[in-house]
């Protein structure tokens, strides 16, 4: 059979809240096939180009719990791919890659390749991609930003200067402790915590672009990707920031660098019927299919990510979990380890 490949990363118990939940179905992961060890080191050794690239690269022989497949890194794949990576930028025509020139010109020690492999790992090491999303992640930093900070550190005393406010809210929030079995890192979305009326909606964008970084900062989820857990239990209806969210699904399948496992929805509310197509219409095709929706008891819940390989010393203790999230504790420590 033909090697497959993965798909594109587009780029407690009981308590009185669970009664307030909408019925939903969770989508489970179907478990793979056994195959012999001789088998599976054929499969890796026929490498398959994703549509549309003409390079080939080697996969794992089995995919994930989500149904993902990962490139074989090897040391020569990645100078073979970064020298690719340099003549695709090379072919793109100036006009097209105004944001990405400036950053050669402007902050060269930001765009060396540390940061250009978490483009390659984001799109199977196909040179050909990862030259787009970089492109288009440089001009969308450079819109996001403003020229004054987007070549600064994405720092909290860099770029992010301006947007400690939107960063307290702690909307989306992460933690070196909240990953799963395989080492992606979390992320925690909570948009009770939003309020309309209380901040910027460019800032909230550009906070949001921290977490993620924050999170790539871990090898681990750059090969693998990152879950994302949105908790709307608490959240009334207007609390759902459309152009926000578009703007961060937006980000996250385009721009930068980093590939999903998988979007988890838990204890969603009563009017999730009003909230859920449109979560998965904002997250597009690719992401919209790894739409995971969790209800039911707390206990329930923690054992369908327990499924997914997030543990519950690895869940929020706003899910029944025993991970405390202090986000002003966590801004604090990084502002002394990262700046």
């Amino acid at each position: 059979s033909s090697r497959r490949t993965s798909e594109d990363s587009d780029g407690c118990d009981c308590d009185d809240d669970d009664g307030a939940e909408a019925e939903a179905v969770a989508v489970a992961a179907s478990p793979s096939p056994s195959r012999s060890s001789a088998e599976k080191e054929k499969r890796a050794a026929r490498p398959r180009p994703r549509p549309g690239s003409r390079y080939e690269t080697k996969m794992t022989p089995e995919p994930d719990v989500y149904g993902q497949y990962h490139p074989l890194e090897t040391p020569e794949l990645i100078s073979e791919r970064l020298s690719a990576l340099e003549e695709e930028l090379k072919s793109v025509p100036g006009e097209e890659k105004i944001g990405w020139t400036m950053a050669e010109d402007r902050c060269p020690d930001l765009v060396g390749d540390r940061h250009r492999v978490m483009f390659l790992r984001c799109e199977d090491f196909q040179p050909d991609r990862a030259a787009s999303r970089l492109v288009r992640y440089w001009d969308k930093r450079v819109d996001l930003f403003g020229e004054d900070r987007a070549f600064l550190p994405l720092a909290l005393d860099g770029a992010l200067k301006c947007d400690i406010d939107a960063l307290l809210f702690g909307f989306v929030r992460t933690s070196d402790r909240m990953v799963d079995a395989s080492g992606r890192r979390v992320l925690f979305m909570d948009p009770s915590l939003l309020d309309d009326r209380a901040y910027d909606r460019t800032s909230m964008n550009r906070a949001t672009w921290y977490a993620v970084h924050a999170a790539l900062e871990d090898e681990i989820t750059q090969k693998r990707g990152i879950v994302m857990i949105l908790y709307p239990l608490k959240a009334r209806v207007g609390q759902f920031d459309r152009k926000l969210i578009k703007a961060d699904f937006e980000n996250i399948r385009g721009c930068i660098p980093v590939r999903v496992g998988a979007f988890h929805v838990c204890h969603p509310p009563l009017f999730a019927h009003m909230v859920l197509p449109t979560i998965k219409m904002l997250l597009g095709r690719k992401l919209g299919s790894r739409l995971h929706v969790f209800s039911g008891k707390k206990k329930v819940v923690l054992e369908k990510l327990s499924k997914f390989g997030i543990a519950k010393k690895c869940v929020p203790t706003e899910l029944g979990g025993y991970l405390v999230l202090d986000q002003d504790l966590w801004l604090a420590d990084r502002r002394v380890t990262r700046g």
